[in-house]
């Protein structure tokens, strides 16, 4: 079996850049980050920007892309999303190509494949990664678990899921009504009971290791997000992690 290394530079409201490494390929999902703070968190590792082949894009919301310019110019990578992303990066100095969702694409031997998740962004995406028998999931900003996700996300050795937010502190916090009904529809995002209740059923297939990600810093805490999977998972054998809104750890698998 190949490895799986992931820098979780960052993750929620205020900007969104992962780094992963399936046997050798190295890719960035999203680019909320700036450039600077992914470069340092890289270079903890021994880790070059230079050595991104790809940067896979989820959605244009800002938290994904305000720093696609930065980033652009310090690597020569391209970058891959769905073509109704094209527009919010039509300006940078990239590669841009589009990704077709429900095709599996042949990246050099990493087969990776898009897919739709429902969001208040037209075409939100989530994305697999296959190589040398390991696979990685990807979803965040989604609103609704359906059993097409569940069955695209099925078998992965990792998975990245959005644990947005605890619904009573949503519901008690200080967002305004019309913002919180946004969360909560089915095109918001994923509350920690929606992760926990997703991480059973994704068990089911194989997947030990859940990433939680795009933790609300208003509406949720780090331990909340973890204390409602774990007690939904009490007597399983699983790796939890919560992704912080700046880090640098690496994780391997």
């Amino acid at each position: 079996m190949g490895s799986i290394n992931i820098i979780p530079v960052g993750s929620g409201s205020t900007g969104n850049s992962i780094y992963i490494e399936i046997e050798g390929h190295r890719f960035l999902i999203d680019m909320g980050i700036g450039f600077k703070k992914i470069r340092d968190a890289l270079q903890m590792h021994e880790r070059d920007m230079k050595d991104i082949e790809a940067i896979y894009l989820t959605h244009s919301h800002s938290d994904h892309i305000k720093s696609a310019p930065a980033i652009a110019n310090n690597t020569s990578c391209p970058i891959y999303a769905d073509a109704s992303h094209m527009y919010g990066i039509r300006k940078i100095n990239a590669e841009r190509l589009i990704l077709k969702a429900y095709e599996t694409i042949d990246m050099d031997g990493m087969e990776v494949r898009m897919f739709y998740v429902p969001h208040d962004f037209v075409k939100t995406c989530g994305y697999t990664f296959f190589a040398n028998g390991r696979k990685v999931g990807f979803v965040t900003d989604c609103g609704l678990m359906n059993d097409t996700i569940l069955e695209e996300l099925a078998g992965s050795d990792v998975v990245i899921i959005e644990s947005n937010h605890d619904v009573e502190m949503l519901k008690n916090g200080p967002y305004p009504r019309m913002l919180q009904e946004r969360i909560l529809s089915k095109y918001g995002h994923l509350s920690n009971a929606d992760c926990a209740d997703t991480i059973a059923k994704l068990y089911d297939t194989g997947t030990r290791n859940f990433l939680l990600a795009h933790i609300s810093r208003n509406n949720n805490t780090p331990e909340c997000a973890l204390n409602e999977t774990r007690q939904r998972m009490q007597d399983k054998d699983i790796f939890l992690y919560a992704c912080p809104e700046e880090g640098n750890d690496l994780l391997s698998f």
